[in-house]
């Protein structure tokens, strides 16, 4: 590659412009289209032929993270949570095999773009808002005045409470954008210095060693940050069923 950033631009495959919608097929949407392919295709294939006890690897693979997903949200929302099993269960999937799927050589990482985390991130703290106001009305309005204070204080920790909650998706967007740009240069520097040592000072395969270590670590981190993204999505909504 030329530059370290190649690996995250956006193609232009095909242009559709309707009269108030662009359509146009880019990296982003064609990586879209594969993430739909394949969780839908993991999850047919653990239910084919699923039985109680469970005779196949996929279909342990597909009980472990529904099980996983079901003691996160009893964790931290509780019995209310479960309410929003659907939405976690698909946006942890989302955004676990875009991670992953970022991991392959020569591929896009649609994570690593803030357009995609951010879009994702504001329709999140939308919804929830509204799902705030729509059990609670206007008393919503109540998790930006926090209980116990002096009145003179008030004003100013109000005023705090409205800029963390509007900053929130903000601090949600970059913190996976910048996880996985981060890793992807990481490795791409790596993979280049890999090839250097072995081109003119013929260490070996020791420089790939490196390489494959980091691979699997970027693996972990592919994880922990869909796991973070979900986890505070999922304290978010505690935060609006609870008002504290």
């Amino acid at each position: 590659m030329k530059s370290l950033f190649e690996q995250f631009e956006i193609d232009l495959y095909c242009i559709i412009i309707t009269r108030f919608f662009d359509v146009s097929i880019t990296t982003i949407t064609v990586y879209l289209g594969l993430l739909m392919v394949i969780v839908i295709g993991m999850y047919k294939v653990s239910l084919y032929k699923a039985t109680l006890i469970g005779n196949n690897n996929w279909q342990h693979i597909g009980e472990m993270i529904y099980e996983f997903v079901v003691d996160l949200i009893l964790e931290q929302v509780g019995k209310p949570g479960i309410l929003f099993f659907p939405f976690i269960m698909s946006l942890f999937l989302f955004v676990l095999t875009l991670n992953v799927m970022g991991l392959i050589p020569l591929s896009f990482t649609v994570t690593g773009q803030l357009l995609v985390t951010f879009t994702l991130a504001i329709t999140i703290m939308i919804g929830i808002t509204i799902w705030g106001f729509r059990i609670h009305g206007i008393k919503f309005l109540n998790i930006f005045v926090p209980s116990g204070i002096e009145p003179w204080l008030l004003p100013l920790l109000v005023f705090i409470e409205i800029m963390s909650y509007v900053l929130r998706p903000i601090s949600l967007a970059v913190r996976l954008f910048a996880n996985m740009l981060a890793g992807h240069l990481l490795i791409h520097i790596i993979g280049v210095a890999a090839i250097y040592l072995m081109q003119f000072y013929f260490i070996g395969i020791l420089p790939w060693i490196c390489v494959i270590a980091f691979m699997f670590l970027e693996l972990g981190i592919a994880f922990l940050q869909a796991y973070v993204f979900v986890l505070l999505t999922l304290i978010y909504i505690a935060n609006i069923i609870n008002l504290h």
